[in-house]
């Protein structure tokens, strides 16, 4: 009986002893991806981990379908330049599946691009995936995307939706138009529909919808001879009204109220405060909001700038004549229920060229998806509310006359 259990055993141990090369492999594989996939992850823009990222690539792209999910869940927090990576090492495992003769699961990246846990990027690549396969994909997915948190999924579904919509035969489309406008969040989206709202005998306001600061308390010039003034906290930069004068930069200043007609909120600095050179101005705008939430304050400046609530600093950037695409500069914050000041800080410095005398800002608060929130601007002369955005027939007049 004895020798019988010690032959049995030492089956087993051979047993055991064969399948352990087949499944260590597995296992240090897997280890591998992992390794792989943080060492993507660990690029920044500025090249650090770019010597480890080209093998970790490869690595990553040898692993093939098994490795396309688990790269497509990393992308969530990863910084830009990494999420690149990620993306490129993607492509490259559909391309290999695909020319090894492997369908993509399409249940699975369906599941995947309709989940909103992932990152928005992540969904948005999965579904591209998907359509490669599934041409029906389209317009079975495309409807649930137009309130949806990835920018690009919404943009495709609204895209959709208007052409369906121009090719009604209904004699007006103008509610369903309106509509549409609400889901909307980029900006030539945005053109487009309020254009078409407009021929169909409607109308809808683009600076409410994008939620710009159109009156502001504004204060210059402070010196900024050499850049110095980014730097330097003047009194402005932590003021909770827009009272007081203060020692600028040739003699004494004080607030004065402004607000803009535009439609985007521009505010052109050289035509309401005069043209000044190595300077810092100071924007002030008071937003009431009837609960706390969570906020984005999005600027565009072609020129250095800060971004502060309620005396928090959020974003800053010293950068001069760099270009100023919509919404390039993004502070995130919370507002507190009631009355929350924003101080902007917009800098200019001394070129000459003719390009570089641009100094203004565009700057609007808004929910992370880019879309309006309910709130106020307080109109700091007579306290008076209004929504955010809004462009009063008082202030077409001011703008006319300045």
């Amino acid at each position: 009986m004895l020798r019988w259990s010690l032959a049995r055993f030492r089956r087993v141990v051979l047993i055991a002893a064969a399948l352990i090369p087949a499944i260590q492999p597995t296992a240090a594989a897997d280890d591998e991806m992992t390794q792989a996939i943080a060492a993507l992850k660990a690029v920044t823009k500025e090249g650090k981990g770019n010597e480890d990222a080209g093998p970790a690539w490869k690595t990553l792209v040898s692993r093939g379908g098994a490795a396309l999910f688990p790269t497509l869940e990393a992308f969530d927090d990863a910084n830009p330049t990494a999420t690149n990576w990620l993306r490129t090492a993607v492509d490259a495992i559909a391309e290999k599946e695909l020319a090894a003769g492997r369908k993509l699961p399409t249940d699975k990246l369906e599941a995947f691009a309709k989940n909103t846990k992932f990152a928005p990027s992540a969904r948005r690549t999965a579904y591209e995936l998907l359509v490669a396969q599934d041409a029906t994909a389209k317009d079975r997915l495309l409807p649930g995307f137009l309130n949806d948190k990835s920018r690009e999924l919404r943009r495709d579904a609204i895209a959709r939706e208007l052409d369906i919509l121009e090719k009604t035969t209904r004699p007006t489309i103008k509610a369903d138009l309106e509509k549409l406008f609400i889901y909307t969040r980029d900006k030539d989206q945005v053109d487009l529909l309020a254009k078409k709202v407009a021929e169909n005998g409607g109308s809808v306001s683009v600076s409410e919808h994008f939620g710009f600061v159109t009156h502001a308390a504004l204060i210059a010039p402070f010196d900024s001879t050499g850049g110095k003034g980014y730097g330097i906290a003047y009194p402005p930069e932590s003021a909770k009204d827009s009272t007081g004068s203060f020692k600028g930069k040739m003699a004494e200043v004080k607030w004065g109220m402004f607000s803009t007609a535009d439609k985007y909120g521009k505010f052109d600095l050289n035509k309401l405060l005069g043209k000044h050179k190595d300077a810092v101005a100071y924007a002030l705008a008071v937003i009431v909001a009837d609960k706390e939430m969570p906020c984005e304050i999005r600027v565009t400046s072609i020129t250095s700038v800060k971004i502060l609530l309620n005396g928090k600093e959020l974003f800053g950037r010293d950068e001069y004549h760099h270009g100023a695409p919509f919404d390039a500069h993004i502070g995130k914050g919370t507002l507190k229920k009631g009355e929350n000041v924003i101080v902007l800080k917009v800098c200019q410095n001394n070129q000459t060229d003719s390009w570089a005398q641009d100094w203004f800002f565009q700057m609007r608060i808004c929910d992370d998806t880019g879309g309006p929130l309910p709130l106020k601007q307080k109109i700091t002369a007579d306290g008076k509310l209004i929504p955010l955005g809004a462009i009063t027939e008082t202030t077409e007049k001011k703008e006319d006359k300045k």
